[in-house]
């Protein structure tokens, strides 16, 4: 169990661990001292963990310990598992980004092609003489022979094959009338074999020995002809036409490549014998990316032969860009290369090539209508020189990266100002106001979000990224995030803004500012910045981890609490955007998703993309849907079967009745409450909608110590109650029974069997079993009467067993923190029995176990240096309990010294509370 935990425990610090920061908690040290544990036994079972493999090691002083997967997830793949430093472990990834790969020709190489990459390197690696034969399948004109060579010059770079290796195409369609001949000249033939064989000649195959042969149209050769290709493939031996005795040895790379289907045109057995199957898309399956990739670089391809820059027009770029290519890559080559020369003879004295929508072949300005209106609003024409970089066309002619150059010399201005007065508060308020109003300008230029074709790749990528985070690591984002971070990505380009020293200097102090005041921030970035890099090749810089930082805590992402979410969708192109961007601003709270909706959108795609946000969040409050027009009926129809919690529907949203539903949510009432007061501030057609479906039975499980020990405790029943009973198992935090009691949705929800807690709640009608009477066995009558309802004698029999072996005081304990639980509860109940004497009076046992439980966790938050910071009339428990609180601290102490951990005093309060809860009196001695 130790192992197990301290695995999950560098798992999780090497998730947000962030290079050049302080690295003590990923020293053997530290991890004892968090678990309680001797610093020998640590060591002994992560050296354990690193034979494994499961674990990094990087042998400094002091040592320092990184889960693997982890790490690997979030930078690179490393090669070994231990290292002599940091510096080593991430020059690893330097030396191998150096290795120049020759696949990175290929465009699609992050894109559609990668997999296929993969598969190919796998294929040439394999630890074989002649490794794997591979199949290229696809449409003609798609660069089935450019990867076949690609794939023959990374052989020679491997060191598979030697460098002077033969590299044989054969083109088996050139042959296809004439199977005997075909065959004659793949496997060779002796002296006589045919008319005209007057001396024996090798093969193809032969003459590839070392190298690799390379089989084009390979759907031509007959079945005999691939039989005998199977025999040689088998045993690397081929018999020559004619020959009826000895074979012929030949050690040669196969690869193939074939535009028909595989299934129809090959035998079974010669297919069995080809493992590597590669797919490669034709050029209108591509996106559109990587089609302007295409473009751009056949263009430069041009300008290099004709030595002359050349200007498109957009319109005319974005035509070539989106048109169907039957003939795939071949043909969209031979275009550009067409239009080029069209245009050079027009005018061959002139320096440049200019390139208008006129000179397009006419079968493209027919579909010119087809592809419609231009979606690319730059101003001017592209120009294309013999020198030109892709990456530097595809981010031209952008002049906002001024306004990003603008925002961080405001931030720097900010910051000198905060080093003179000192004021933090106002410090961050100024760098939020920035902020906001360089993102003012981002959602509400509605033309520049269609800009180019390049940011449509990186909002959709963005996208992806964003629900990536949020299904991982369960933190919200609203769809404005996307948005302006693409924008900011956009108008950065790949090349990075260059600052002065002392900027650089100034950067550094707002950076470490940063880390230390946007901690949660930071992680989010952190992963954030892994993510882009490895789907959208954009690495963040320092000034930018700072901009999305402070951007991130502006949004309050991580002061998520429990609350009635909200929607705001409206037809047109930002509107639902501007209006929830201005609420959320205004109420400093993010409270609105903005869907921004076509016009001539549907319904049932309304309701889909509703469906997808309520799978996807939690709406255990309930959700307010804010539409500008439209049927409420409809959109009820459409979502009514997906729903477990009450929706409101609202009509004629403004930004006005946003305002006001905003500041209704923040003061958390219930969902009928909040539609009861709009209502009477403005009349509107609404709709509330209950979950239809019969409600399903539930245990809901409670502890003071907070939610996280009330899942615990949840997970340990889940293990004790039979599935097929359909009894739902639902933690909750206990201040929300205790406040809200049947208002509470869960009551709505479900038919509450039970309320296990540590402490009663007391929500009326509703039966409560103490977690003591559980453990003790006092709660078994409690508990059959209520499965009485549910479950036959034997299943209530069976369950009262597996509640007496999983609800065990040490195994609670054990679930809910990271202690040794032994020694966790030893002195706990040192503490305990030492209080008794203080305070002159007994604690009742079901106080003592709430106490186990409770105080476990309190040690584990203060050694994590997490105390509970805040209580309630913290001054009046201080003046009336001065007696109170210096017993509990000095019972205490012991466990203070033990854990060098100091108690403080909210925690103690709270400690107060659970021995004077409502319950049986406290026995004097």
């Amino acid at each position: 169990m130790l192992k197990v935990n301290i695995l999950k425990y560098l798992n999780d610090k090497t998730e947000n661990y962030i290079k050049d920061k302080n690295n003590e908690e990923y020293t053997a040290q530290y991890i004892s001292d968090i678990f309680g544990v001797k610093r020998n036994t640590i060591s002994h079972y992560i050296n354990q963990m690193i034979d494994e493999g499961k674990v990094i090691k990087i042998n400094t002083r002091p040592v320092y310990f990184f889960h693997k997967d982890s790490f690997e997830r979030r930078f690179f793949k490393i090669s070994k598992n231990t290292f002599s430093s940091i510096e080593e472990l991430f020059n690893e990834y330097s030396e191998d980004e150096n290795k120049d790969d020759i696949f990175k020709e290929l465009i699609g190489y992050n894109g559609s092609l990668s997999e296929s990459i993969d598969k190919i390197k796998t294929s040439v690696l394999y630890p074989t003489e002649n490794g794997l034969p591979i199949m290229l399948s696809g449409p003609t004109g798609v660069g089935k022979s450019f990867i076949a060579d690609l794939i023959y010059q990374y052989s020679i770079e491997q060191g598979v094959i030697k460098k002077d290796a033969p590299f044989i195409i054969f083109n088996c369609a050139q042959y296809y009338n004439n199977p005997e001949l075909l065959s004659s000249n793949l496997f060779g033939y002796v002296k006589g074999a045919f008319t005209g064989a007057d001396k024996s000649k090798a093969g193809m195959i032969e003459a590839a020995n070392g190298g690799i042969l390379f089989l084009d149209e390979v759907h031509r050769l007959n079945s005999e002809g691939q039989e005998k290709l199977f025999t040689f493939m088998d045993k690397g031996l081929v018999r020559r036409m004619g020959e009826t005795d000895g074979w012929h040895k030949s050690n040669v790379r196969l690869v193939f490549a074939t535009t028909e289907s595989l299934s129809e045109n090959f035998l079974e057995t010669f297919l069995r014998r080809v493992p590597i199957t590669i797919n490669i898309p034709g050029l209108n399956d591509r996106d559109i990316l990587e089609k302007m990739q295409f473009v751009y670089t056949f263009l430069i391809n041009e300008s290099k032969t004709l030595n002359k820059d050349i200007i498109i027009s957009q319109r005319a770029l974005d035509i070539l860009a989106s048109y169907s290519y039957k003939g795939n890559v071949g043909e969209l080559k031979n275009t550009i290369k067409y239009i080029c020369a069209y245009s050079y003879s027009k005018n061959i004295t002139s320096d440049k090539i200019t390139i208008k929508l006129k000179d397009l072949p006419e079968t493209f300005l027919r579909d010119a209508s087809i592809i419609g209106e231009s979606k690319i609003k730059k101003k001017g024409d592209i120009l294309i020189s013999p020198n030109s970089n892709y990456n530097e066309l595809f981010f031209s002619n952008i002049n906002s990266n001024n306004e990003i150059k603008d925002l961080y010399r405001n931030i720097f201005t900010l910051y000198r100002k905060y080093k003179d007065n000192n004021d933090k508060e106002q410090f961050e308020k100024n760098i939020f106001l920035e902020i906001n109003s360089f993102i003012d300008k981002i959602i509400f230029d509605k033309s520049k979000i269609n800009e180019n074709i390049m940011l449509q790749f990186i909002i959709s990528s963005l996208q992806d990224v964003f629900k990536y985070i949020e299904n991982n690591y369960n933190i919200r984002l609203n769809a404005n995030c996307v948005y302006t971070m693409a924008y900011f990505i956009y108008s950065k380009g790949y090349e990075n803004i260059k600052f002065n020293k002392d900027e650089e200097k100034l950067i550094d102090k707002i950076y470490k500012y940063a880390l230390d005041n946007n901690k949660e921030e930071f992680k989010l970035v952190s992963k954030l910045s892994s993510l882009m890099d490895s789907k959208m090749d954009v690495n963040l810089q320092k000034e930018d981890e700072i901009f999305i930082s402070f951007y991130f805590k502006s949004l309050k992402v991580f002061q998520d609490k429990k609350t009635i979410k909200s929607v705001i969708l409206a037809h047109g192109y930002s509107t639902a955007s501007s209006i929830s961007s201005v609420a959320n601003r205004i109420l400093e709270s993010n409270l609105f998703e903005a869907f921004d909706m076509p016009i001539d959108i549907s319904v049932k795609e309304i309701g889909e993309r509703l469906i997808e946000y309520i799978n996807r969040t939690d709406i255990t409050k309930g959700l307010i849907i804010l539409v500008d027009m439209g049927s409420l009926k409809d959109i009820h129809n459409q979502i009514k079967d997906y729903i477990n919690y009450p929706i409101a529907i609202i009509n004629n949203v403004s930004t006005q009745i946003a305002l006001y539903i905003g500041s209704l949510l923040n003061k958390d009432l219930y969902i009928e409450e909040v539609i009861e007061k709009v209502k009477e501030y403005n009349e509107t057609e609404y709709k509330i909608i209950y979950p239809e479906k019969v409600k399903e039975k539930a245990i809901i499980t409670s502890c003071i110590t907070g939610i996280g020990t009330s899942k615990q405790i949840q997970k340990l029943l889940e293990k004790s109650i039979p599935k097929e009973l359909g009894i739902n198992i639902v933690a909750c935090d206990y201040a929300r029974l205790k406040n809200d009691g049947v208002k509470d949705t869960l009551f709505q929800m479900y038919d509450v069997l039970a309320i296990i807690s540590t402490l009663d709640p007391e929500v009326s009608d509703i039966n409560y079993i103490s977690l003591d009477d559980l453990i003790s066995g006092r709660g078994e009558e409690q508990m059959k009467k209520i499965f009485n309802l549910v479950a036959d004698e034997n299943t209530i029999i069976t369950i009262n067993n597996n509640l007496v072996r999983n609800l065990s005081l040490e195994t609670i304990v054990s679930s809910v923190t990271i202690l040794d639980s032994n020694k966790i509860l030893e002195n706990v109940e040192k503490c305990l029995n030492e209080l008794e004497i203080l305070i002159g009076k007994r604690i009742p046992n079901d106080k003592k176990v709430t106490l186990y439980i409770h105080i476990s966790c309190l040690v584990e938050r203060l050694i994590r240096k997490v105390p509970i910071e805040n209580y309630n009339n913290l001054d009046t428990f201080i003046q009336c309990q001065e007696n109170m609180i210096k017993n509990i601290k000095k019972a205490f102490s012991g466990i203070e010294e033990t854990y060098n951990v100091k108690i403080n005093i909210e925690e103690i309060g709270y400690v107060y509370d659970i021995i004077t809860a409502k319950t049986e009196a406290l026995n004097e001695f």
